[in-house]
C-alpha cells in the first residue's frame, strides 16, 4: 500500500514538473520575442534575440519551430545577398 501511494507521489510531481517546464519555456521564449520585437526598433540585436526566442518555443510548438527555420532561411539569405554585393563593389 505505502510503495503504492509513493508511486502516485512520484507520478504527481512528475506531471508538475513538466506542466512547469513548459510554464518556463513559454515565459521565457516570449520574453526573448518580445525583447527581439523591441530591438528591431531600439539598437541592439533584435534578430538573434527573436530566433533564439522561437527556438526556445519549437522545442515545445510546432508553430514556433516553422516559423524559427523560416526566419532563418530569411537571415541566411540576406547575409549571403549582402555578402555577394560587398565582394562585387570595387
Amino acid at each position: 500500500m505505502a510503495a503504492r501511494r509513493a508511486a502516485l507521489i512520484i507520478l504527481e510531481v512528475q506531471a508538475f514538473y513538466a506542466s512547469a517546464r513548459r510554464i518556463a519555456i513559454l515565459c521565457g521564449g516570449s520574453l526573448l520575442v518580445v525583447a527581439g520585437i523591441v530591438l528591431l526598433v531600439l539598437p541592439g540585436p533584435g534578430v538573434p534575440l527573436i530566433i533564439a526566442g522561437l527556438a526556445l518555443l519549437g522545442t515545445q510548438f510546432e508553430w514556433a519551430r516553422r516559423a524559427s527555420s523560416w526566419i532563418r532561411e530569411r537571415f541566411r539569405a540576406a547575409v549571403a545577398m549582402v555578402k555577394a554585393t560587398v565582394l562585387r563593389s570595387p
